[in-house]
C-alpha cells in the first residue's frame, strides 16, 4: 500500500496506482489530488490491519511519517524510520564504520552562543531531521557559521509552518564536509536484508559551497561503474542498521579511498516523485519494484542504452516569491535538446516553477551547466 501526501504527486504514479489497484490510504491530500484517477482507497483501520498482516508501505513524502508515528507507534517500521530519519542517530549508528568522521548534534541556542573556534572547518550544517535541502549550509569558516545562524533565525518560523516536526526538527547536525563526487541511490533492502539498487544519479553542483538540489542525472556509464561498489557499500552499512524490507533514497560521497554516507531517507525514493527519472531512463518503475520485490536486470538494460544522460532539474524560484504564471514553460523546449516531461509545481512552499526531465547526448553537457548556474530570470514573462 502507499501513503500519498503533500507537496507533490506525479501523474505517472497516480496512473500506475489506479491501473494496478494499489491500496492508497484515504486522506485529504490524496482525495483532492487524484486528478480523476480511480484510486483504491482504504481507511486507517484497514491500513493498520494490512501492515500488521505483512503488507508493505511506501510513501512519496516524509509528510506521511506523522501518520505512521501516530498509528503504528510501536512497530518495527517506526524503528527503521527513526534510525534513518534522525541524521544524528544515523551517524552514531554507523560511526563504527567511520570512526574518524566528525559530527556533532547542536541546538540553535548552542550555535548562537558557543565558542566555535574548535570546529574543524569545512563542515556542513543541516537540520538533524530535514528534507529537500532546507536549512543546509556549507561552512568554511566562522563567518559562514554566523551568516548561517542569521539565515536560520530569519527562516525557522516559515520552515515550521511549511513542514511538520517529523520533516524539520529542532536540532542541527554539524558534520565534516566530505570532498568528493556526490551520488543519489534509490534502493531497497529485501526481506533478507540484501540491497537492491534501482537507480544511481550524480548530484551536479555549481561550486564547492553549492548545496542545492538543482540537477541530478543518470546514465548507463554511471550505473555500470557504481552498481557493484554501491551494492557492497549498502551491504556493509546494513551490518550496523539491520534493516529488511525497506525502501530508501540514499546520498553518498565518493572519495579517493571510500564511499561515505551523507544520509539515508526512509520509506521513499527520490522525493516528490522525481524517482520517476528511472522510468524515463531505463523503463524502471521504482515503486512497483519495491512493492513487488522486483530486481531490475541491469545487464540487459545497460546493453540497450548508451550515449545519453537523463536528468532531473529543479526549476526553482531562487527563494523569491514569483507567480508561476509568469514563467515561460514553452521556452524550455527550445533550450534543451530533448525535454521528456515538464511537471509544473503549484505548492508555493516548494519554491519551484517545475520539475524538468531531459535527455541529453553525451558531449552536450553544456546545456546542463547552463541550467546549473541560471537563476531562470530569462524565462520570466513581463
Amino acid at each position: 500500500m502507499i501513503i500519498l501526501e503533500e507537496p507533490y504527486i506525479s501523474d505517472f504514479l497516480l496512473e500506475y496506482l489506479a491501473a494496478h489497484e494499489v491500496p492508497v490510504l484515504a486522506n485529504e491530500y490524496a482525495a483532492s489530488n487524484s486528478r480523476g484517477n480511480a484510486l483504491h482507497f482504504i481507511d486507517t483501520q484497514e491500513a493498520v490491519e494490512r501492515y500488521q498482516d505483512g503488507e508493505r508501505i511506501y510513501t512519496v513524502s516524509e509528510h506521511a511519517l506523522d501518520w505512521i508515528y501516530e498509528h503504528l507507534p510501536a512497530s518495527e517500521l517506526v524503528r527503521k524510520i527513526s534510525i534513518l530519519k534522525d541524521k544524528a542517530l544515523f551517524r552514531k549508528t554507523v560511526s563504527g564504520l567511520y570512526p574518524d568522521l566528525f559530527f556533532e548534534e547542536v541546538t540553535l541556542d548552542k550555535l548562537r552562543s558557543s565558542d566555535h573556534s574548535r570546529i574543524p572547518y569545512p563542515v556542513i550544517l543541516k537540520p538533524s531531521v530535514g528534507f529537500f535541502s532546507v536549512g543546509v549550509y556549507a561552512l568554511f569558516n566562522e563567518d559562514d557559521l554566523k551568516k548561517a545562524v542569521f539565515d536560520i533565525e530569519k527562516n525557522i518560523q516559515k520552515w515550521a509552518a511549511d513542514f511538520p516536526e517529523t520533516v524539520i526538527g529542532s536540532t542541527f547536525l554539524l558534520e565534516q564536509y566530505i570532498r568528493g563526487t556526490e551520488y543519489a541511490i534509490d534502493a531497497y533492502y529485501d526481506t533478507k536484508g540484501k540491497p537492491v539498487i534501482l537507480n544511481i544519479l550524480t548530484h551536479r553542483f555549481a561550486s564547492e559551497s553549492d548545496v542545492r538540489d538543482r540537477i541530478y542525472y543518470t546514465s548507463v556509464e554511471i550505473i555500470g561503474q557504481y552498481l557493484e561498489p554501491f551494492t557492497r557499500f549498502l551491504e556493509r552499512i546494513n551490518t550496523q542498521l539491520h534493516i529488511t524490507d525497506f525502501p530508501m533514497h540514499i546520498e553518498v560521497r565518493v572519495t579517493q579511498d571510500d564511499i561515505i554516507p551523507i544520509e539515508f531517507n526512509p520509506l521513499r525514493f527520490a522525493g516528490s516523485c522525481s524517482t520517476d527519472i528511472a522510468y524515463y531512463a531505463y523503463g524502471i518503475n521504482t515503486v512497483d519494484c519495491y512493492l513487488n520485490q522486483i530486481k531490475p536486470d541491469f545487464t540487459e538494460i545497460l546493453a540497450k542504452k548508451s550515449g545519453k544522460i537523463y536528468s532531473m532539474i529543479l526549476i526553482d524560484k531562487g527563494g523569491k516569491e514569483i507567480d508561476s504564471g509568469r514563467f515561460d514553460y514553452g521556452r524550455l523546449y527550445d533550450e534543451f535538446e530533448h525535454v521528456l516531461d515538464i511537471r509544473k509545481v503549484e505548492a508555493p512552499e516548494m519554491g519551484l516553477f517545475a520539475f524538468l526531465f531531459t535527455e541529453t547526448s553525451v558531449g552536450n553537457e553544456q546545456e546542463l551547466d547552463r541550467a546549473l548556474i541560471s537563476d531562470f530570470s530569462e524565462y520570466l514573462l513581463e
